[in-house]
């Protein structure tokens, strides 16, 4: 099964495509990149390997490739390969952020993974967030930081929320509420929101992500409800990506997250990582809103809500 778009590109879009693949994966060769690149290619292009290439970014690669969910999904399968060594490359990176800008997907964010290769990390964390809070939560900075701060203050617990989530613990077997207050018992995960919890606003759906996706919450399962997600949110799938790829594969700390999640290295699983970027792609319904309100879901068979969405 090819990725949601890319199956129907013509065969110089093909060719071309393959060679920037080529050109991302000769910039720091291995064998094992090599090896997956082979395998990803036919997986999520629908067509396959079409052998030695130039290793070389091929000329006009933006008027092969016009459809802007194509160019999206190219740059999903580009930033894949920048990753699948746990060394993060200048070289790849920069190769990586001339494709975005031809293609004009998310150039902003490569220029921030620049600098994280310059070692000016908080300084790209630092702004990877201002465009969190303001392209996923419409939030100003200060507002963005204030809402992971202040309840661990004390102040703007979101109490409505919590005694939401506390009710969850008499929702009906095998519905999304039972299975979400499993999530959270299960894991001894804070509800989003609480004074231990990350901001409901930036966490709840996420969660419900690993919930209707059957994620588990170590570092893989992390990587791969973010494919999901990356999948579901096309226009913001970088921005997502980024700060988890940094902080499970190439062991460079998200100053945020690293308070509940640990820097690791090449934990990344790039066939499931692929797999659950062609899952989230094909998913369908409310649940590609950024602020879907999935309580109007919870007391609804678990079963019927991933049936109904198109969780494959």
């Amino acid at each position: 099964m090819a990725f949601h778009a890319l199956d129907s590109l013509s065969p110089a879009a093909v060719q071309g495509l393959a060679q920037a693949c080529s050109a991302l994966v000769s910039a720091t060769p291995s064998a094992r990149e090599a090896l997956q690149l082979r395998e990803l290619f036919p997986a999520l292009v629908g067509s396959p390997w079409p052998g030695s290439l130039p290793p070389q970014l091929p000329l006009g690669l933006s008027d092969l490739i016009r459809d802007q969910r194509q160019r999206q999904e190219t740059m999903q399968l580009f930033t894949l390969l920048a990753f699948l060594e746990p060394e993060l490359e200048t070289q790849k990176v920069a190769l990586l952020k001339q494709l975005a800008e031809e293609l004009e997907i998310e150039p902003a964010v490569m220029a921030d993974l620049e600098e994280v290769c310059r070692g000016h990390v908080l300084k790209a964390f630092g702004d990877l967030y201002r465009r969190t809070f303001r392209e996923l939560n419409h939030d100003s900075t200060l507002q963005g930081y204030a809402r992971f701060i202040l309840p661990m203050l004390g102040l703007g617990i979101d109490q409505r929320h919590q005694e939401r989530y506390a009710a969850l613990e008499f929702s009906a077997p095998g519905s999304l509420g039972q299975s979400l207050h499993h999530y959270y018992e299960q894991n001894g995960f804070p509800y989003p929101g609480s004074r231990q919890g990350l901001p409901y606003d930036y966490v709840a759906t996420h969660d419900v992500h690993h919930v209707i996706g059957g994620y588990a919450t170590d570092p893989d399962g992390e990587l791969q409800v973010l494919a999901f997600s990356m999948g579901l949110f096309p226009d913001h799938a970088l921005l997502i990506a980024i700060p988890a790829l940094l902080q499970f594969q190439m062991g460079i700390a998200d100053p945020l997250a690293g308070s509940v999640a640990p820097k690791l290295k090449d934990q990344l699983q790039a066939p499931a990582f692929a797999s659950a970027l062609q899952r989230g792609s094909e998913v369908i319904g409310p649940i590609r809103d950024l602020h879907w309100d999935f309580w109007t879901w919870i007391d609804r068979p678990l079963e019927d809500v991933r049936q109904d969405l198109n969780v494959r």
